[in-house]
C-alpha cells in the first residue's frame, strides 16, 4: 500500500464508531480513519480510497455485512484489503458460511471482547505489517529470555540495545543523554528483575529515576518478572514503588509485549508533544 495509511470503520452504532475513532486516533495519530454507518457510505469510501484495514459489523441498516464485503472485494482499490468482521455471532456465521465468504474475510473478532481489545487487535495487526518506530534499551542476563525477546524485537523491526548488567545500561544512558541535551533518545527500557553485576532490576530503575532524573514520562520502564506460583503473590508494591510504568511476566508473549510497548511509547510521545 502506497501513500497515507487508512482505516475504514463500518458500524451502525454512532457511539461505537465514536469510541473506536477516538481511541485509535489517540494511539495512531498518523492513521487516516474514515467511519461509516451504512453500506452505501462505505462503498463510496472504498471506491475512492485504498485502505489498509476495513472493519465491519454484520447487521447494517441498508445491507448485510457479508454482501457488503462481496462488493468491496470487487473494487480495484480494496480487492485485497484486510477485512475484519466484528460481531457477536461469528461462530454461527462461520459454521454456516460458504467458502467464498470465509476467503473474503481476513479475520473475525468477537464483539463481546470489548472495544479496547478491538483497538489493540487493529493496532497489533498494523504493527505486524509496518516498521514499529521504537528504540528500546533491553537489560537481561538470561540467555533464554534474551533469545525470545530479541527475536520478537527483530521480527517487528524494533531497534534495541541489549546489556546484561545494570551498570552497562546506565553508562549507555549517560552517553545518550550527553549527546541529546540531557534527554534520552530511548523510548522504553525493558529490564528483567535479575541481572548480572551488583544491581538488580529494581535498583536499576531507581538509579534511572533518581540518579539520571528520567521520570515515568521521560523514559517509561517495562519490568519483566516470572509468573508467581500458586502460593505467591505479585509484589505490586515493589514493582511500582521502584518506578516501573508496567510489568510483563515470562515467558513473554509477542502480542502482549508489543501491546505494552506501544502503550508506553505513546506515553513518551504524548509527553514530548505537550512539552516540546
Amino acid at each position: 500500500m502506497s501513500g497515507k495509511r487508512r482505516l475504514l470503520l463500518i458500524d451502525s452504532s454512532d457511539s461505537a464508531r465514536t469510541i473506536l475513532f477516538k481511541e485509535i486516533s489517540a494511539e495512531a495519530p498518523d492513521l487516516d480513519i474514515i467511519a461509516c454507518g451504512t453500506g452505501k457510505e462505505a462503498l463510496t469510501a472504498v471506491k475512492r480510497f485504498e485502505f489498509e484495514i476495513i472493519t465491519t459489523g454484520i447487521s447494517l441498516p441498508d445491507t448485510d455485512g457479508y454482501q457488503l464485503i462481496d462488493q468491496i472485494r470487487q473494487t480495484p482499490k480494496n480487492k485485497d484489503t484486510a477485512i475484519f468482521v466484528v460481531s457477536g455471532d461469528t461462530d454461527t456465521r462461520v459454521m454456516g458460511a460458504s467458502m467464498e465468504d470465509t476467503d473474503a474475510v481476513t479475520a473475525y473478532f468477537d464483539k463481546a471482547e470489548g472495544h479496547k481489545s478491538l483497538v489493540n487487535f487493529i493496532l497489533n495487526y498494523l504493527g505486524t505489517r509496518n516498521d514499529f518506530p521504537v528504540k528500546v534499551l533491553y537489560v537481561d542476563k538470561s540467555a533464554t529470555s534474551t533469545a525470545i525477546t530479541t527475536a520478537i524485537l527483530d521480527r517487528n523491526n524494533i531497534e534495541y540495545q541489549h546489556f546484561r548488567e545494570a551498570s552497562e545500561a546506565l553508562a549507555f544512558l549517560r552517553r545518550d543523554m550527553a549527546v541529546n541535551n540531557g534527554e534520552t533518545a530511548i523510548d522504553v527500557m525493558i529490564t528483567d528483575l535479575t541481572l548480572s553485576g551488583d544491581m538488580n532490576g529494581f535498583e536499576l530503575i531507581q538509579a534511572v529515576r533518581n540518579d539520571l532524573e528520567l521520570d515515568y514520562l521521560a523514559l517509561p520502564v517495562l519490568l519483566m518478572t516470572i509468573e508467581p506460583g500458586e502460593d505467591e503473590r505479585t509484589d505490586f508494591t515493589g514493582i511500582f514503588g521502584a518506578g516501573t510504568n508496567d510489568f510483563i511476566t515470562k515467558p513473554v508473549d509477542e502480542h502482549d509485549l508489543l501491546t505494552r510497548l506501544r502503550t508506553l511509547v505513546n506515553v513518551k510521545r504524548q509527553s514530548e508533544a505537550l512539552n516540546p
